[in-house]
């Protein structure tokens, strides 16, 4: 029988903010806290191409005939949640204040 190695974890000299620093806790999960944008349309260009993606795959009569990936709903399903968390409502709000605020209808 083989003998199994193990290492003790607190013999480790390890940062783990360098390495435990993408997730953050919520109550019941974890949310990602690092999603790199060049700014305010690039989180809208990303929303409209995962949208399109899951079009393009929904649209496609052959998606369910692909050996290699079971189920392929479940994806696509997961990519338009991810879609849909990375739509930037507070800002809209905030623009939608500004403008209230800034624009005057002539009458």
């Amino acid at each position: 029988m083989e003998k199994v190695k193990t290492i003790a974890l607190e013999n480790l000299d390890l940062s783990l903010e360098t390495y435990f620093g993408s997730l953050t806790p919520q109550k019941k999960d974890f949310s990602a806290t690092h999603l790199r944008v060049k700014g305010y349309c690039d989180p809208l260009f990303k929303v409209e191409s995962l949208l399109n993606v899951c079009i393009l795959a929904l649209d496609n009569p052959n998606s369910g005939n692909h050996t290699a990936i079971v189920e392929p709903d479940v994806y696509i399903l997961s990519v338009l949640e991810m879609a849909a968390q990375l739509i930037p409502f507070e800002e809209a709000e905030f623009l939608d204040e500004v403008r209230s605020r800034c624009y005057r209808p002539i009458l």
